[in-house]
């Protein structure tokens, strides 16, 4: 069934809106547009997937968020994707087409939604009250989501509303961040108004009230709005429609798509649009390219199986560094000595052959993993939407759906808007607690087979919620907007980017150091691993994107972040 709704979603949302493709992606700016059209519900409908439509905001066939994830100390890209292999070296500047990119998928996808918006007065009469009033929260959202994207990356930027005449019209300038905030705020409160707690059918998949009360929640925690956020997010959890999906790795293959944790997604079809995550993410030994990897840095966040941090844990063994491990580990990031997708996944450079391993049949073969020049250059890869069911035949046109909000999320959110605000109870620990017993795969009153969080105080907790989110959310596109807002990107990105030991781990006798930014530190050790990148990060300057110079050109009221 989930199957079904997919493709008649989709070709809802693609046919139908490429066939007004015209009247979807011109926004006049000197002549009204089509008179004709916006006249009945359909044609409302029909408007309504063209905005959808810049949801799909991708890169080299991945989804974007991806690679800003990769950008940071999560991870390293083999590749300029969207300008970020650029961003995280310091090397960036408003001419890249990256920034350009993204503010004209978002502004694209805003367009689209005011031409809806600002001629929905032509069905007057034709569409009733409750059925205008779906349609217009399903926009009121989807603005939200680009204006959303836009304040965190570019700060200021122009919130615009209604379809400029002429264009000199058009020129507008940067409204106050904190502005754009208040009105995507109250948006959000219309929508999660006369939004469906949930759609059946083929129109599964479009927005629901749980998806606007998720995004408010992550706006007002990104705003250091702490009472909205948890708010918001309590309001999710008291709908009782969402529950952790009870296996966290099975989460992010076919097994767990639309389950109960997804709140909102990005869904793909082979034939209308599909993905090559696969080829980006997976094994040389599969065909694939490895070009979007994990670092060491991520390897070694996560805690031992004692809850501690591997600094501070007895049970971490430097020679054997993926033992007693938070099971989140293997459950997100190919490893060495692992099998996947019938290859046992080796990195050390003298493993030259490797094992597969067929319906039992174990044979040796040539181990591209080390032989290919361009093999991961980390010694890791990411498991997360790399499913081996796509391996090798389908890693250029995955199927599997991208999830962009999830029940997790609204349980940290809820957890670190409470610490914030330091009202600290036990509904604040469970949030938390009801995430790491998942991980373990039980449940939160299975204490003894967790570790579970007890401490109350307010510096540890804020220590233990901002690691549990680098864990938890890893290579699904929050890195950034958390460093940023954490003001950590200076503390955790500059330097050198680290892979995994150059020789065996069998011979590591170092534990690094997790300082105080829950950043692993090697001292002398360092030269004992591979050296993948050089990182620079100005905090003068680099919280903010660039406003691409495209636009600084033909609007001059537009102004340009400050170090550009």
């Amino acid at each position: 069934m989930k199957y079904i709704n997919k493709i008649t979603f989709l070709i809802a949302l693609f046919f139908l809106a490429t066939a007004c493709e015209d009247a979807l992606d011109r926004v006049p700016l000197d002549a009204p547009s089509d008179e004709t059209f916006f006249s009945n519900e359909s044609e409302l409908i029909l408007a309504l997937n063209g905005a959808y439509r810049s949801l799909y905001w991708r890169t080299g066939g991945v989804p974007f968020p991806m690679a800003l994830d990769n950008a940071t100390d999560l991870g390293f890209l083999r590749s300029n994707f969207g300008s970020m292999q650029t961003y995280s070296r310091g090397a960036h500047s408003s001419q890249d087409g990256g920034f350009a990119d993204t503010w004209e998928n978002m502004y694209t996808g805003i367009s689209r939604v005011n031409n809806l918006l600002n001629n929905m007065d032509r069905a007057e009469g034709e569409v009733s009250e409750e059925a205008s009033n779906r349609i217009t929260a399903e926009a009121y959202f989807l603005r939200s989501f680009f204006y959303f994207w836009l304040t965190e990356l570019y700060g200021d930027v122009p919130y615009v509303t209604e379809l400029p005449a002429t264009i000199a019209e058009a020129e507008v300038p940067r409204t106050p961040k904190s502005e754009v905030v208040s009105n995507i705020l109250n948006d959000l409160d219309y929508a999660i108004q006369h939004l469906p707690d949930s759609w059946g059918g083929s129109d599964e998949g479009r927005a629901t009230k749980g998806a606007a009360l998720t995004l408010k929640s992550r706006i007002a925690l990104m705003n250091e709005m702490w009472d909205t956020a948890a708010e918001a997010a309590n309001q999710v959890m008291e709908m009782d429609m969402y529950s952790l999906y009870p296996d966290y790795e099975a989460l992010f293959t076919y097994e767990g798509e639309r389950s109960a944790e997804v709140i909102f997604d990005m869904p793909f079809l082979v034939g209308f649009i599909d993905t090559t995550i696969p080829r980006e993410q997976g094994p040389r030994n599969t065909s694939s390219w490895s070009r979007f990897v994990p670092s060491q840095f991520i390897l070694d966040s996560y805690e031992a199986v004692d809850g501690l941090p591997i600094d501070e844990s007895p049970l971490y063994d430097p020679a054997h560094p993926f033992e007693n491990r938070d099971p989140r580990l293997d459950a997100s990031i190919i490893r060495p000595q692992t099998l996947f997708a019938t290859y046992v996944f080796e990195t050390h450079p003298d493993s030259v052959e490797t094992w597969q391993i067929v319906d039992g049949d174990a044979k040796r073969v040539a181990n591209q993993d080390v032989l290919n020049p361009f093999a991961t250059f980390t010694g890791y890869l990411w498991k997360k939407y790399t499913s081996p069911s796509d391996l090798p035949q389908n890693r250029s046109n995955s199927q599997l759906n991208f999830i962009l909000m999830r029940y997790a999320e609204v349980l940290l959110n809820y957890a670190e808007a409470k610490i914030e605000a330091n009202e600290i109870d036990q509904s604040v620990l469970d949030a938390i607690n009801n995430v790491r017993a998942r991980a373990y795969g039980v449940n939160l009153e299975d204490t003894d087979q967790y570790p579970e969080i007890t401490t109350t105080d307010q510096d540890e907790l804020r220590q233990i919620i901002r690691r549990e989110r680098k864990i938890e959310l890893a290579d699904e596109g929050f890195r950034m907007l958390d460093i940023h807002r954490w003001k950590i990107a200076e503390h955790v990105m500059p330097g050198t980017l680290v892979g995994r030991p150059k020789g065996a781990f069998i011979l590591m006798d170092n534990v690094p150091e997790i300082n105080e930014f829950g950043h692993p530190e090697y001292g002398a050790a360092q030269d004992l691993y591979r050296s993948v990148d050089q990182r620079i990060f100005d905090p003068s300057k680099d919280y903010l994107w660039p406003i691409p110079q495209k636009d600084l050109d033909v609007n001059e009221q537009l102004t340009q972040n400050p170090g550009y």
